[in-house]
């Protein structure tokens, strides 16, 4: 019994951190090819200081300073751009 309750709690936090991660990429992909006030919306959200987005990070197990080093990477690029980097 305690042994599945172990399992079911490590699925239960590596499922959460997925779903963060899901909204952070949505943001990102939001930034990337959307019309002009959603992407700005993005913009705002993905390089502004904000407790929203640092407990986003945290919860995605992602470093937060990390992420925006490399979204100004591709600053100025869009989708399609970067889809060959990708591949």
């Amino acid at each position: 019994m305690m042994r599945e309750k172990a399992i079911s709690a490590k699925h239960d936090v590596k499922t959460e951190t997925l779903l963060w991660r899901a909204v952070i990429a949505r943001a990102i992909e939001d930034w990337l090819s959307k019309p002009l006030r959603p992407k700005h919306e993005a913009e705002q959200y993905l390089f502004t200081n904000s407790l929203g987005l640092s407990l986003v990070c945290q919860s995605a197990e992602i470093d937060v300073m990390e992420l925006r080093t490399r979204l100004n990477k591709v600053r100025g690029r869009t989708l399609c751009d970067l889809l060959p980097v990708a591949e």
